[in-house]
């Protein structure tokens, strides 16, 4: 009777189980959530290729820009060289004209000023007679190591 009584009680829960497992499995995402997930994915979608765009266009612009900069640059060189061919190069001086007038009518003045500031005499300190810092004699030094010496 146990026996019977153990396969009654399996046969039970196993109906219940495939009745249960059943009703679990099949119920999973309604219609409605599965289109609202739609919805949001859609709708976050748009925003970031908006976002896009709008980068995309900006990026654009900026490199329009930088061509426009880029082209005048290259057309203000082609200019230049233009010129240069045209025109031969002037032979440029090293110092501007103002510079080299004051330079020629320097040139005649500073052998005089170079003249009046040499001397022949030496400054007082290194003069070979002694005077300044050198003054003094050996012999006076002499005499003052004398005096500091103790007498024994």
């Amino acid at each position: 009777m146990e026996i019977l009584l153990s396969l009654g009680l399996v046969v039970v829960g196993g109906i219940i189980g495939f009745f249960v497992a059943r009703h679990w499995y099949t119920r999973g995402p309604t219609q409605e959530s599965v289109a609202q997930a739609e919805n949001n994915l859609k709708a976050l979608l748009a925003e970031q290729s908006e976002n896009h765009i709008f980068q995309s266009k900006q990026l654009i612009n900026n490199i329009e820009k930088q061509c426009v900069a880029l082209n005048d640059q290259i057309e203000s060189y082609e200019n230049l060289l233009a010129k240069d061919a045209v025109q031969p190069a002037e032979a440029e001086q090293f110092f501007g004209d103002q510079a080299s007038t004051y330079l020629r009518n320097q040139l005649g003045k500073s052998d005089k000023l170079k003249l009046s500031s040499q001397s022949d005499t030496q400054p007082r300190d290194f003069a070979a007679a002694g005077s300044g810092l050198f003054t003094g004699t050996a012999e006076t030094v002499a005499e003052k190591d004398e005096g500091t010496k103790l007498d024994s």
